[in-house]
């Protein structure tokens, strides 16, 4: 964004919102706001968010794709997960937290792109948060998009589609993580009590979907500072 628009980066952790402050003023992102609330009580009809333009949801998640990073093979705990071990009550905990999450995403009025990512290998934090959403997200008139098109592992083949999915199994020189593009038709923006609104018209411009107008003067200004707009959130649950 080369230091253009807004960046809204939305953490509900406390000891994390510190880290995140730190990081951003380390990175010299001035334009970047650091939101300490929790991502699901945001009013998405009010400005500035009623604008947001793109979407990077990292919500809570098992972690299970930085095992390696974070040494738990060599915890006694690990080696039942090996097995099989898995903690289910947490997952299906995480799961309805990531449906919930991705779907308050995708209601954003204005929003064109959501990414959903988390660093678990997990099918049911994954795929089958994905497939849980998709009706809600034809409703709102999103598909899913095929990022990195040349990137040989996919998601499990588990719904028609699924193949627009991307995913990393950890290995000793990267962590595993799971991604997922959900692109809203043009003319299909609707409003956070779904009924439609009329969206700007869209033009893909270096590799970022946004608004744009002919017209002279401030309006075109407005609307060229509005398709920048962003959010990122990674609520802690």
């Amino acid at each position: 964004m080369n230091g253009k628009g807004l960046i809204l980066a939305c953490e509900l952790n406390e000891k994390r919102i510190k880290r995140l402050q730190d990081t951003v003023k380390l990175a010299g992102a001035s334009n970047v706001k650091v939101m300490h609330q929790d991502f699901l009580t945001l009013d998405v009809n009010k400005s500035p968010l009623s604008q947001v333009k793109a979407i990077l949801l990292d919500p809570s998640c098992s972690g299970s794709g930085t095992v390696h990073r974070r040494l738990d093979h060599l915890l006694p705990s690990f080696a039942s997960q090996e097995t099989g071990g898995v903690d289910k009550p947490r997952l299906e905990k995480l799961a309805k937290f990531q449906k919930k999450a991705l779907q308050f995403a995708l209601s954003f009025p204005a929003v064109e792109r959501v990414v959903y990512s988390t660093c678990s290998v997990h099918q049911q934090e994954n795929e089958d948060v994905v497939s849980s959403v998709l009706e809600f997200a034809k409703s709102n008139g999103f598909q899913l998009g095929y990022p990195l098109p040349q990137w040989q592992q996919r998601g499990l083949p588990i719904f028609d589609g699924a193949e627009k999915l991307l995913r990393v199994e950890p290995s000793q020189d990267m962590d595993g993580f799971f991604v997922a593009l959900f692109e809203r038709r043009l003319g299909s923006a609707v409003k956070a009590d779904n009924t439609k609104i009329s969206p700007p018209m869209l033009t893909q411009q270096k590799g970022e979907l946004g608004s744009t107008s002919k017209k002279k003067g401030n309006k075109s200004k407005k609307k060229l500072k509005r398709k920048r707009l962003g959010i990122c959130s990674e609520n802690i649950y």
